[in-house]
C-alpha cells in the first residue's frame, strides 16, 4: 500500500498478525443479477459466530480461525430472499470463496382439500340429496 506523506510517496504494510486461520470471501448477488450491499454474512462453527457485511460492490471478506463453518447470508432489506448455505473447511492460510445468489421466496402452495375431506364432502352431499329425494317422494305419495 502506498500513501502520500508530506509530498513523498511512502510504502506502508500491515504488520498486524491475525494468527492461524484463513479467509472466507465472496459476492452477494440479488435475484435480478444486481450486487447486494449491506447483506449480513455469518460463519458459525458450533461455538462462535463471525459476521461480515457486503460492501457496495456486493463483496465481503472475513478472517476466521481454522475450523469448519456453516456460512449463511441474510439480506436485511429483503428478508424473504434466501440463498443456499455453504459448509466451508478453513485451514491455516486458506482462502475460501463462497458466492451467494439470492432467490425470491418459494411460493406457498394454495391449500386444497385433503383426500379424506373430499370423501367426507361427497358422502355428505349424497346424504343431502338422498334426504331431499325422500321428502319429495313422500310428498308425491301423500298427495
Amino acid at each position: 500500500m502506498f500513501a502520500v506523506l508530506g509530498g513523498s510517496l511512502v510504502s506502508a504494510a500491515s504488520t498486524q498478525d491475525y494468527g492461524p486461520g484463513g479467509t472466507i470471501s465472496g459476492t452477494v448477488v440479488g435475484p435480478a443479477g444486481n450486487v447486494v450491499d449491506w447483506a449480513q454474512i455469518y460463519a458459525h462453527n458450533g461455538n462462535l459466530t463471525y459476521q461480515a457485511f457486503s460492501g457496495f460492490s456486493g463483496f465481503y471478506l472475513m478472517r476466521v480461525p481454522a475450523g469448519t463453518y456453516n456460512v449463511t447470508v441474510y439480506d436485511f432489506y429483503n428478508p424473504t430472499y434466501w440463498a443456499q448455505n455453504a459448509s466451508v473447511n478453513v485451514t491455516d492460510g486458506s482462502v475460501s470463496t463462497v458466492n451467494f445468489y439470492l432467490q425470491y421466496p418459494v411460493p406457498q402452495a394454495m391449500p386444497e382439500y385433503s383426500p379424506d375431506v373430499s370423501v367426507l364432502v361427497c358422502i355428505l352431499g349424497l346424504a343431502a340429496v338422498s334426504v331431499v329425494a325422500r321428502r319429495l317422494r313422500m310428498r308425491s305419495v301423500s298427495s
